[in-house]
């Protein structure tokens, strides 16, 4: 899962031929920490798949803003730019698993 930085461009690791899975969190949000090791550990076994993304709304509020993000922790599925599933709130990861089985 990449960190991304408020120096860094989004769209310079956003996959251009694949999906991606934008993390939107915060350091205060609890529901993000405890979501942070599922979204980690559930992106290891589907890195195959779609490349993580994680993203601290306080740290780059141009992203989350980009997006819309009214609230975290938000799971964003994203392919060739266009917005294709989005979950908001902690997920235990057999939900998480599914809703991304059903989205790819």
């Amino acid at each position: 899962m990449k960190q991304l930085t408020s120096a860094e461009n989004l769209n310079d690791f956003v996959s251009k031929d694949g999906y991606s899975l934008l993390f939107f969190s915060a350091s205060w949000c609890g529901p993000c920490k405890s979501m942070a090791p599922v979204v980690s550990g559930v992106a290891s076994m589907m890195n195959e798949r779609f490349k993580t993304i994680k993203l601290d709304v306080d740290n780059s509020p141009q992203h989350a803003a980009e997006y819309g993000i009214r609230s975290v922790p938000t799971l964003m599925l994203v392919k060739d730019d266009q917005i294709v599933g989005q979950k908001v709130g902690a997920l235990p990861p057999q939900q998480l698993m599914q809703w991304l089985d059903q989205q790819t």
